[in-house]
């Protein structure tokens, strides 16, 4: 037989971790002290970034809060457009010429007019109309607006009721 060589399964000389040695307070490397102007720089830029979240959160809120009402404000629009459209359906339904005729003979003691209080207006002739004004006048507005142009109104009126 032959004798395992022990040398193999010697582990003194390899270090493990359970060899390292801990480490002592005085071994630990040093932390900074942060100082409180040091705190609020790190911490600043965090509360811009969340308060401009919430106001930007809050205009969106306030909208929808506004798009919201626009909304029911149309549907109230277009119902009360459609209440207004029966009434007058309603409206054009109750006035007919058979009540109306009605009405004026028995409530308001109307009468069809007798033959001789017709009287027939021909509409082949043309209508005279007295105007009413002299062309020649002019408002104080025309005056005031423009007094030359009204001044050069008169000479050429003179002028042509002269040719006339």
């Amino acid at each position: 037989m032959l004798v395992a060589d022990n040398r193999a399964y010697d582990y003194s000389y390899e270090e493990y971790i359970t060899d390292v040695p801990l480490l002592d307070e005085e071994a630990k490397p040093k932390t900074k002290k942060v100082s409180k102007t040091k705190n609020k720089v790190r911490i600043f830029p965090i509360v811009l970034v969340f308060s401009l979240s919430i106001l930007m959160i809050s205009r969106y809120a306030y909208i929808a809060e506004i798009n919201f009402t626009i909304n029911k404000m149309e549907k109230e629009y277009n119902e009360l457009l459609k209440k207004n459209e029966n009434l007058k359906v309603n409206l054009m339904s109750t006035i007919n010429l058979q009540t109306l005729e009605q009405i004026a003979m028995e409530e308001l003691n109307m009468q069809y007019p007798d033959p001789d209080q017709i009287l027939y207006v021909s509409a082949a002739k043309p209508i005279v109309i007295d105007k009413g004004y002299d062309d020649t006048y002019y408002s104080k507005e025309d005056v005031e607006e423009n007094k030359y142009i009204t001044k050069a109104k008169l000479l050429i009126n003179s002028f042509i009721s002269l040719l006339d």
